[in-house]
């Protein structure tokens, strides 16, 4: 068993978004994406989960945008690309759930 405190692992830097590495298996990762007021991302593969825990994201692909608050969890396909956001004044941090192969 692994067990990581990820709260404590939150990092910002208002240069560009931070990804922060929380665990890995052989099928899956998960990451922390900490995000300044106006930062974002482009993904260009597949699939992923991003589960909001702070803040409002807006996730965007060819298919439109949505947005994202505290507690809401949303999904891409694969080889889909998309833009996660933070449109807030506020910080933005969401767990990344996604395959190995995807980065």
């Amino acid at each position: 068993m692994e067990t990581v405190h990820a709260i404590s692992k939150i990092r910002f830097a208002t240069a560009r978004p931070q990804v922060v590495h929380l665990t890995r298996g052989s099928q899956y990762l998960v990451d922390m994406l900490c995000m300044e007021a106006g930062q974002k991302t482009k993904v260009t593969s597949g699939p992923w989960t991003y589960y909001v825990v702070m803040g409002t994201a807006e996730l965007s692909s060819a298919h439109g945008a949505e947005a994202l608050s505290s507690g809401q969890m949303a999904t891409t396909a694969p080889d889909e690309v998309h833009t996660i956001a933070n449109p807030g004044e506020g910080r933005l941090v969401c767990l990344v759930i996604g395959s190995p192969s995807g980065r």
